[in-house]
């Protein structure tokens, strides 16, 4: 069974693992033909999918004999563990778990070693999803993507966002999954009833990252953005555009006409609460959490619940936001265990074992496994969503000032919700506030004119 370090979080961790490994059944050990290694210790946080990946975690162990022990800490608490981590003489980690926010924080300090310094002929497996090209860094020229440079990570978990309604209320009344926020607000609103469920609930707790990449998909399906070009190194602040405020209009009226009073407060494990509990019609979570929505333990929706690539006003393309997670190996540890590391990434890569990993309740991130017939049973429906949805996603920033970046971003919207500051006023405060802490890193920024 997996080693977990940390107080408190033994005991959580192993009720979820016995749940995720009733997803499928374990294949056959193959332990003699695998290499010995050190045990990996991985930081990793608390999380939807946490459970599928200490499931895979314990297989490789059945598979290979190798060890595996996970240190779990919440979000902001693994991200510190992981900053001291890089920076003392010896990392106490083989192996982090970095959010696809943050990870240029990593990138652009030197802290991971390239794949290939460890094994030349290592490579990432052509099935798996590049996305965004954010697995690569060119040291030199502060960029990423395939062509640019060095392989640093392996993706492992594409925490991609979708939209999760009750389809079987939908089906009730003949509808499709809607394609646009004006027809997804329209059936919130014929069917919001605060008595029985609420027509729909979004996150807006502060945190930090919460609600600022629960707002991505709204202004970049409204044809906005928060910066000009962000992929492409143009970081002039566009969050108060006319779209931005039509976004965050829209963002505000359905928390405070179709959602729970407390919607200001909402966090990623309130709306999950919700939703298993039968109280809410549309969601937007990342595709991970779909695990919990036909556990009999937790659900009181096993089967009801339908999940589909997020809406865009009319006219717009779908933008779900990409916030996923991938291996790095920290260049300060013994070049035995960056050995052991690679191992468990380079199976962990592997087509057969992302198949498994989607059979253990975890959210794969090789095409191999959406693409299977696996993916296409009735229960693993939100995998036909994936399929749709992976291509479309976006990240938010490529550049190590993200904490600072959302920190702006997470007050700002918050207010917004709790109708503390007008929508203008918000967009406003924030877009001078973000070309401030760009401006002051040295970055050649600006931002749009103040909206009236």
């Amino acid at each position: 069974m997996k080693r977990f370090r940390g107080q408190g979080t033994r005991r959580s961790v192993l009720k979820m693992v016995g749940a995720a490994a009733a997803f499928g059944s374990v294949m056959g050990a193959s332990a003699g033909a695998a290499d010995t290694h050190p045990p990996v210790n991985v930081v990793i946080n608390q999380s939807p999918w946490l459970a599928g990946f200490a499931a895979i975690a314990d297989y490789y162990e059945e598979d290979t004999g190798n060890q595996v022990t996970l240190d779990v800490n919440p979000y902001a608490g693994s991200l510190e563990k992981q900053r001291n981590a890089v920076r003392s003489a010896e990392s106490e980690y083989d192996l982090l778990i970095i959010n696809g926010i943050f990870y240029p924080e990593m990138y652009h300090g030197g802290f991971l070693e390239p794949l290939q310094n460890i094994r030349a002929d290592f490579d990432l497996d052509s099935q798996v999803y590049e996305y965004g090209g954010t697995p690569w860094f060119n040291a030199d020229t502060k960029s990423i993507g395939k062509d640019a440079g060095d392989l640093l990570t392996v993706p492992v978990n594409p925490n991609i966002t979708l939209l999760f309604y009750r389809k079987d209320i939908y089906e009730e009344n003949g509808w499709s999954a809607p394609t646009t926020f004006e027809e997804m607000a329209s059936n919130a609103r014929t069917l919001h009833n605060p008595k029985k469920f609420y027509g729909i609930a979004q996150r807006a707790g502060r945190a930090t990252v919460s609600i600022t990449w629960d707002f991505l998909p709204y202004i970049e399906g409204h044809g906005g953005s928060y910066f000009r070009d962000s992929d492409g190194g143009d970081y002039f602040v566009t969050i108060n555009s006319e779209a931005g405020r039509t976004a965050l209009e829209t963002y505000v009226g359905l928390a405070k006409e179709l959602g729970p009073e407390n919607s200001a407060n909402l966090t990623q494990g309130d709306l999950i609460q919700l939703l298993v509990t039968g109280k809410l019609l549309h969601t937007v979570l990342p595709a991970a959490a779909w695990a919990q929505m036909d556990d009999p333990n937790k659900s009181a929706v096993v089967g009801k619940i339908g999940y589909a690539t997020l809406p865009a006003a009319e006219g717009f393309a779908s933008t779900p936001a990409l916030g996923h997670w991938l291996g790095g190996i920290p260049k300060n540890i013994p070049d035995a265990n960056k050995q052991a590391a690679l191992a468990f990434l380079d199976w962990f890569q592997k087509p057969e074992t992302q198949i498994k990993y989607a059979e253990l309740g975890g959210a794969p991130v090789s095409a191999a496994a959406y693409e299977s017939d696996f993916a296409d049973l009735p229960e693993n429906r939100y995998m036909q969503a994936m399929r749709v949805a992976a291509p479309l996603a976006k990240g938010m920033w490529t550049i190590p000032e993200g904490a600072e970046l959302a920190s702006v971003m997470e007050l700002g919207l918050n207010r917004a919700v709790a109708g503390e500051i007008s929508v203008v006023d918000t967009l406003n405060a924030m877009a001078a506030d973000l070309e401030k802490v760009l401006a002051d890193a040295g970055y050649e920024t600006g931002r749009l004119p103040d909206l009236k």
